[in-house]
């Protein structure tokens, strides 16, 4: 059942690569308990259980459920990107979102003092189907009450 407050749009479907995953799960200890909210193909749950993670991955509305006690981490259809950040703000829930670097410009972003982002150097080449492609555009990841995990006050940590 895909959300009914959901967007995809043509740019919104790239799947996200293994090294963008580690790029994040890097700072996470793997007894955290992570939900990926955004099913897509439904390929994130076995490429981050991989890594050795307890991993929650449906194919639900976002914004119809909550699961307590789980940090998100995932890549949201970017044509939601606000909304997503708000309800994840509203509900006080820690998060890491893989996001377009220009988000940092948006209203929703601009000037939030719990707001850190990991940019990694280079760009992610993301997939697309089967095959690996590079957007039109630099994705890091957005986080939002995570200090505990990246163990920084910084707001920019280059990796």
């Amino acid at each position: 059942m895909l959300a009914n407050h959901l967007k995809w749009e043509k740019n919104d479907d790239y799947e996200t690569p293994l090294e963008a995953w580690k790029t994040i799960l890097e700072y996470i200890p793997k007894t955290e308990k992570l939900w990926l909210p955004f099913y897509f193909n439904g390929n994130a749950e076995s490429m981050v259980e991989s890594l050795g993670y307890d991993v929650e991955h449906h194919n639900l509305d976002f914004f119809e459920y909550d699961l307590p006690n789980h940090l998100v981490i995932d890549n949201p259809p970017y044509a939601n990107k606000k909304e997503v950040v708000n309800h994840l703000k509203q509900r006080n829930k820690p998060f890491a979102l893989l996001l377009p670097l220009h988000t940092l410009e948006r209203n929703y972003i601009y000037g939030d003092n719990n707001l850190q982002i990991l940019i990694k150097k280079g760009k992610f080449n993301f997939l697309k189907g089967k095959a690996k492609c590079s957007p039109p555009y630099k994705a890091c990841w957005f986080c939002w009450g995570m200090k505990d995990y990246l163990k920084t006050d910084k707001q920019f940590i280059f990796v």
